[in-house]
């Protein structure tokens, strides 16, 4: 993922530009596809940055609670891990748990589990699809579908990939549809002429 993700930000450019030459829309339609095509891929790139730092800060807010030691430098490494792809804040989080436990400081422990299971973890699935659909004006249910099946398909990264491909397969079924009304409304005016 992070060699591919390397070579996507080095040469997304010429990517880019490639695929533009390839599109089959008309030129006006062609901006528009590619600029909704941006602000699908920078939707959920920013929803990973900001689902990765609430989490980190709950997941501080929880050592905190439970007395765990060094909890600000955790918190600091838990959102720093938490906005990478993958990895997020459980990396963290559950070593941390498991730390309390062999301490023997067993209900810091028990009570730090719960937290991380039932808060910690849930934000992803409740945050992140908010601000995917805010961000790109496609439905929550969506984006949460996209989420579930890219988690069976792709397993950790189909939380990214799985709404990004969804959206795109939307954003082309939408071109679709307006392409061919288009060509219906001026097929509509030539009979027309015809007509008279």
């Amino acid at each position: 993922f992070f060699i591919i993700l390397f070579y996507a930000l080095r040469d997304g450019e010429k990517a880019y530009n490639y695929l533009k030459s390839l599109s089959p829309f008309k030129k006006e339609i062609q901006e528009k596809f590619f600029q909704h095509f941006k602000d699908i891929t920078s939707s959920v790139i920013i929803g990973q940055i900001v689902v990765g730092i609430i989490q980190g800060i709950i997941a501080g807010t929880g050592y905190f609670i439970f007395g765990v030691p060094n909890a600000l430098l955790l918190t600091i490494l838990t959102i720093a891990i938490g906005v990478i792809p993958i990895i997020g804040p459980w990396f963290v989080w559950i070593p941390v748990d498991i730390y309390l436990f062999v301490i023997g400081r067993t209900g810091a422990g028990i009570g730090l589990l719960i937290f991380g299971l039932f808060l910690i973890n849930w934000v992803d699935t409740i945050v992140r699809p908010l601000i995917v659909s805010k961000r790109t004006q496609i439905n929550s249910a969506i984006v949460l579908i996209g989420m579930i099946g890219g988690l069976f398909v792709f397993g950790l990264i189909g939380l990214i990939i799985g709404p990004l491909i969804l959206a795109y397969i939307l954003l082309v079924l939408e071109l679709y549809r307006k392409q061919q009304f288009d060509d219906d409304i001026i097929f509509k005016k030539i009979e027309d002429y015809r007509s008279y």
